[in-house]
């Protein structure tokens, strides 16, 4: 998933560990969508999953305190796919190895938290994760052939 091919485009937002940061990424993605034809739908799985890392990072990894970074490097590596690399200098943390959460059989079972793994597997077509010397790289493939929403 970390492959680089001819249609490679690299671009980075860099945020600091504050709530406020993430208005900046729907703005990015809607400035990356024409420039690599990222369609709507994806999109919407892109802004999904990247609010969940982003928010939990700073919400837990980095316990709410603001001033630490972190990096939110796009490319496309083959035609159709959208990697977002995400990496943070915050305590280790390993959300591809998480245990899967049984599903959720009515609407009193889907209590508010604890969703974002589960949000992550169904909306991203690939994960991957890399602890680093100083914190967390994770990378989140979307494919535009196997459209999020017809996941749902």
């Amino acid at each position: 998933m970390t492959a680089n091919g001819p249609d490679s485009a690299d671009e980075t937002l860099n945020l600091q560990s504050r709530i406020s940061d993430l208005a900046q990424v729907p703005a990015w993605i809607e400035r990356l969508a024409p420039r690599f034809s990222i369609p709507d739908s994806t999109q919407f799985a892109i802004n999904l999953c990247l609010e969940e890392v982003l928010s939990n990072t700073i919400r837990h990894g980095y316990a709410g305190q603001p001033g630490h970074p972190i990096a939110i490097r796009f490319s496309k590596p083959r035609e159709d796919y959208f990697l977002f690399v995400v990496e943070d200098h915050a305590a280790p943390f390993n959300p591809v190895d998480s245990p899967e959460l049984p599903p959720i059989s009515s609407l009193d079972e889907s209590a508010v938290g604890g969703q974002g793994i589960r949000l992550l597997r169904q909306f991203a077509d690939g994960l991957e994760y890399h602890p680093t010397p100083s914190g967390n790289r994770l990378f989140i493939g979307f494919s535009s052939v196997n459209s999020p929403a017809a996941k749902n």
